[in-house]
């Protein structure tokens, strides 16, 4: 069975090692793009494993295109985004003094101290900035040379795929890509919808005007070529992307790679042997199947990389509040610990909501207002989004953060400041699997019409982060109509 249904099997240890000591080593865009995300020692870390590899590396003409066209983008993004934490921790400090007074907690008889805390928290306030200055310090500026793209040059010399040379050769690689994407063929259906605004959908390069929707699908065929053209019987593909045009998937569970490429690119290139890592696994691997060395902390930092949006204000003073909150709070035991935590699992599912939305075509925006998280723009036009996480969903009706979050969502709309509402609340995996085929979906559709009966926003979304992607159980616009209208 296993030679007729070979896209279901993964390999065995001995073609692990295979792909180790021979295969050739495909790297994508998000991987290179990366580079620039992270601290200075993951970084070289990542580099000093490929450098161990290069006479195995190449990548196709479609990567080193997007490269080089996204390079300054992620450059100038990084440096906005430690200027916008350098701005919102300047003066948060003072903010929040103004809020605690307001609060007047020493007179509450709660025997609480203000100052002594407020003291604490401008230290810490500081420590915070300095850390940030000194990245601030560090990063590249999109006018300064790039000691990044440098070593790549070096690293990918001649291991370049070579690249159409006239508008009939790419449209050759695009052939019956629509009818593909209808079909759910992998890869790129799930960049379909890149179309959807014309001023993004596509560029030219060469005076060869490309489709961004096809960009994956350009890419795989550019592989699949070379291998046919090379002779090369085994592949590893690293890969930053996770979403469900690469990987096959089952209740939450990144199995492998999608099994349609896997036999698309053995039945088309003759490949013995294909297989995909993320940037994590590839460098867990590569400590375990080459001399490589790479720290547990770059594997942290490369995995956090993975999952998480840029720094923004909103983090910061996201970050900050709940500290204030913390130390005030004399239930609390280690307040480091419980701010921290909050703060990643908050922030972890803010960047996969983001890309989630980021992957249904929307120009996606980080607020620097704090509410709602997200902007989606089009025309003069501004959409918001606000994330909340319900650890509890049975108290979703009840809960006090989405009751405030969709009353302001609802005065952001009708004072004009926005265009649209939409609240997003992210559920646990648990009540995430448990809700989906149930009867508890049908309750579910219940509680979010009267919900948006008592607070007209335009949407809720329901969902849950599910193998590092946002996943959607129910998605509410209009109210249910039923007689239960109350709370």
């Amino acid at each position: 069975m296993k030679t007729n249904f070979y896209g279901y099997y993964p390999p065995t240890v001995e073609q692990y090692e295979r792909l180790w000591q021979e295969g050739l080593i495909v790297l994508d865009t998000n991987v290179l793009l990366n580079l620039y995300r992270l601290p200075t020692t993951a970084r070289d870390e990542l580099i000093n494993v490929l450098e161990l590899l290069k006479d195995r590396l190449w990548i196709p003409h479609q990567v080193a295109l997007e490269f080089q066209r996204r390079r300054l983008t992620v450059i100038a993004s990084e440096r906005k985004a430690t200027e916008e934490a350098l701005t919102a921790t300047s003066d948060l400090v003072a903010d929040i003094k103004k809020r605690v007074d307001a609060l007047q907690i020493d007179k509450r008889g709660l025997g609480i101290e203000s100052q002594p805390l407020l003291t604490e928290l401008e230290t810490a306030n500081n420590q915070l900035l300095e850390a940030i200055k000194t990245t601030h310090n560090a990063q590249l500026d999109i006018s300064a040379s790039d000691p990044v793209r440098e070593r790549l040059d070096l690293l990918l010399n001649n291991r370049v795929g070579t690249g159409p040379t006239s508008q009939a050769d790419l449209d050759n690689l695009v052939v019956n890509g629509e009818d593909r994407y209808k079909e759910k063929i992998p890869p790129g259906f799930a960049d379909a919808d890149k179309d959807k605004n014309p001023n993004e959908a596509s560029f030219i390069f060469d005076h060869i005007k490309y489709q961004r929707k096809y960009g994956d699908l350009i890419l795989w065929r550019q592989l699949i070529q070379h291998v046919k053209d090379t002779n090369t019987k085994s592949v590893l593909l690293v890969t930053a992307d996770r979403k469900e045009d690469w990987w096959w998937r089952e209740q939450g569970k990144t199995i492998g790679p999608h099994p349609e490429l896997v036999r698309e690119i053995q039945r088309e290139g003759a490949v013995e042997l294909f297989w995909m890592y993320s940037s994590v696994q590839f460098v867990e691997h590569a400590n375990k199947y080459s001399s490589a060395s790479v720290s547990n902390e770059s594997v942290a930092e490369i995995k956090q990389v993975a999952l998480s949006s840029p720094t923004s204000s909103a983090n910061v003073r996201e970050f900050l509040g709940r500290q204030l909150s913390a130390l005030i709070d004399p239930r609390a035991t280690d307040l480091q610990e419980r701010y921290l935590s909050g703060r990643m699992d908050q922030r972890e599912i803010e960047s996969c909501v983001e890309r989630w939305l980021e992957r249904r075509g929307e120009l996606v925006e980080s607020n620097p207002r704090g509410f709602p998280d997200f902007l989606v723009r089009s025309d003069d036009d501004a959409h918001g989004y606000e994330v909340k996480y319900l650890r509890q969903f049975d108290r979703m009706l009840v809960s006090p953060s989405v009751v405030t979050s969709m009353l302001r969502g609802y005065m952001e709309t009708k004072e004009g400041r926005l265009s649209g509402f939409t609240l997003v609340i992210a559920i646990s995996e648990e009540d995430f699997f448990d809700i989906l085929h149930t009867e508890r979906k049908s309750e579910l559709h219940r509680r979010l019409g009267r919900l948006l009966r008592k607070y007209p926003i335009d949407g809720i979304v329901i969902g849950a982060v599910v193998d590092d992607d946002f996943q959607v159980l129910a998605h509410q616009q209009e109210p249910a109509r039923d007689e239960d209208d109350f709370l």
